[in-house]
């Protein structure tokens, strides 16, 4: 049962493209209260401390599907298909280089990455055939027989549906390395560029560590987005490639590894020495889809912040059932009004039935001929995995002569009766489904069937169904939900449907105005900004102090050094980090920096509960 939410707003629209606002009240929200917590290894993930949004509802209230329904609030988290995902990243006149930077910036982005091995949705490697946990070393972490498994056909692969970036983004947030770089590998791809999904480790063998290469200016360039990593040859310019990691592994170990919020390095230097040359993983380009779905009259999607702690693991041995970090449970809930003609539009089959539209006689679908089985069978369809669910309704039965039952069926099983009347006159059942919809296996479940059977042994109308319900709990990634942030929020929702159609969306939140984050720092001192200054004297960056409107300690900076005004990527991974000090300043990593280059920076500001300030103004120097 959904809870509402202490503020709402509802909106009714009449077609597929439509804008409308919210002005979200108080001070905090999931962006500005970010968190960082360590899982292991280094590696850090997001969380937010306070998250006012509780649920967003689009309801088809008409009589014709609602095909593809998506909102993007203040133009975030577009992640509907590969082309809106590549939309969001890829400007007009961009290299391929820049490319190639630009959907790295994308894939190794916080929202969309967490590395925890022990969390993640397998299979563990590309799998070519069915797991058996007594093949597996777990010591090592690896397949006692690999190159058994290596051999198949990559389209065979149960690998693909994690290694499909849309998903990725939508469905799952605890990565692995060698999901990351297929998710990184495919959008470049997919956007023209050649590249290829790489193991450190012995040919034909998938262990240690999975990053990516991409081929432009004649040579490969390697990005390791689960470690949020690019290496810089020794002019500081040109992104190295794992042949040169190989020859050279200092232009390794001198990179910060594991993203901004990390505070070791973590650098994999050795094994680039140890293994040559890596081993290439199968990733097909196709391994795409979008995040589609139909909503039928009645019909209605949420999207829910929080869980049920219902997910699936699917085939990583490594795993033993814990929730997956910013974990979500959405729901699509089916219950169509059986009194109008229209309902029979959800039906995927029927046999021998009449309803109330066509006969005004109760139950609302009953038997046409008395005697004889009747049935309508319903397809749910989701754009997310299913993992649980409710079937039920309302029936009727006169006569223990009667019989109603309800049966679910999962994928290309055969029918399962989870349900049937064991009393007569009007009965209202409902049954929870998660154990027949097992989520825990891989492949993923995006569909089922439910049939509703009954049989009138007098009149066609001693037995049918008064009301339909049908419930779908599915997993979706909290970082990539429709989120209200405070202040006003332009939305804009979109779907498919040509003619023009009603659908009720509504937004549920909470509004908190606790601790007011502290004001962006205001400006820079050394240097100031357009400052040119020798390379020698270049040392460090200071910054005025940030001031908290509560009077609270400034707690921790986080600075980004950029050779792009917008900020795109920065000069290297050491120049994009949480400082985990309170002092206004941070000197420069040593031997980065070039003579003629200008450079772009910016500052924000953490208070000791917690909230971030936004990001400074823009500032560049200039060395020489």
């Amino acid at each position: 049962m959904l809870v509402k939410a202490p503020n709402e707003h509802v909106e009714y629209v009449k077609n597929g493209e439509y804008l409308y606002q919210i002005f979200l009240n108080g001070t905090l929200d999931g962006f500005n209260t970010a968190h960082y917590p360590e899982n292991y290894s280094g590696f850090h993930r997001e969380e937010p401390i306070f998250e006012p949004n509780e649920y967003v509802i689009i309801e088809n209230t008409g009589d014709a599907d609602v095909v593809n329904p998506r909102l993007i609030v203040n133009g975030k988290r577009n992640w509907y298909s590969v082309g809106h995902i590549l939309s969001g990243v890829i400007r007009k006149g961009m290299t391929e280089a820049e490319k190639a930077m630009a959907i790295f910036s994308f894939s190794s982005g916080i929202d969309v990455q967490c590395h925890e091995n022990d969390r993640r949705v397998g299979p563990f490697t590309p799998d070519v055939g069915p797991f058996n946990r007594l093949d597996w070393d777990s010591t090592r972490y690896e397949r006692k027989d690999q190159k058994r498994y290596d051999k198949s056909n990559p389209s065979r692969n149960s690998f693909k549906e994690r290694a499909n970036p849309v998903k990725a983004a939508n469905c799952y947030y605890c990565s692995g390395c060698q999901y990351s770089a297929a998710n990184f590998v495919i959008l470049c791809r997919q956007e023209g560029l050649t590249a290829r999904a790489v193991f450190m480790c012995p040919i034909n063998m998938f262990m240690t560590h999975c990053v990516a290469e991409v081929w432009y200016d004649d040579d490969w360039h390697l990005f390791d987005p689960e470690r949020s990593s690019f290496y810089l040859e020794e002019d500081n310019l040109t992104i190295a490639s794992y042949e040169d990691l190989h020859k050279n592994p200092r232009l390794a170990s001198r990179t910060h590894d594991g993203g901004f919020a990390s505070k070791g390095m973590n650098s994999h230097a050795s094994d680039y020495e140890k293994y040559y040359p890596p081993s290439v993983m199968p990733v097909e380009k196709d391994w795409v889809s979008p995040l589609a779905m139909t909503l039928r009259p009645s019909e209605k999607f949420i999207w829910k912040w929080g869980h049920e702690e219902k997910f699936r693991i699917g085939n990583n041995p490594r795993n033993k059932e814990y929730l997956p970090y910013r974990l979500a449970n959405g729901r699509m809930i089916y219950q169509p009004e059986l009194t109008n003609h229209v309902s029979r539009r959800g039906m995927l089959s029927e046999l021998n039935i009449k309803t109330t539209a066509e006969d005004g006689r109760f139950p609302a679908v009953h038997s046409d001929i008395a005697g004889e089985t009747s049935f309508v069978i319903y397809k749910v369809k989701t754009a997310y995995p299913v993992v649980g669910g409710v079937v039920g309704g309302k029936f009727y039965r006169k006569s223990i002569t009667d019989q109603c039952r309800i049966l679910v069926s999962i994928e290309d099983s055969d029918w399962i009766e989870v349900w049937s009347a064991d009393q007569t006159g009007k009965t209202e059942s409902y049954v929870a489904i998660d154990g027949i919809i097992d989520p825990r296996p891989n492949p993923a479940r995006y569909e089922y069937y439910v049939k509703y059977e009954f049989e009138a042994g007098g009149a066609p109308t001693d037995a049918g169904v008064d009301e339909i319900y049908i419930e779908s709990d599915v997993q979706m990634s909290g970082a990539s939900l429709p989120s209200l942030s405070v202040g006003k929020n332009e939305i804009v929702y979109q779907d498919d449907t040509k003619d023009p159609h009603p659908v009720r969306i509504t937004h549920g939140w909470k509004e908190s105005a606790e601790n007011r984050p502290p004001l962006p720092p205001a400006n820079p001192l050394i240097p100031t900004d357009g400052a040119r200054d020798k390379l020698t004297s270049t040392k460090k960056l200071r910054w005025s102090e940030a001031i908290d409107p509560d009077k609270e300690k400034i707690v921790d900076y986080h600075i980004q050094v950029s050779p792009r005004f917008d900020m795109l990527y920065p000069v290297s991974p050491n120049f994009n980090r949480i400082l985990f000090s309170e002092r206004s300043e941070w000197e420069f990593p040593k031997g980065w920096l070039l003579p003629g280059k200008r450079y772009f920076w910016r500052v924000r500001a953490k208070d000791k509960r917690g909230a971030w300030s936004q990001w400074s103004e823009v500032w560049s120097f200039t060395v020489y």
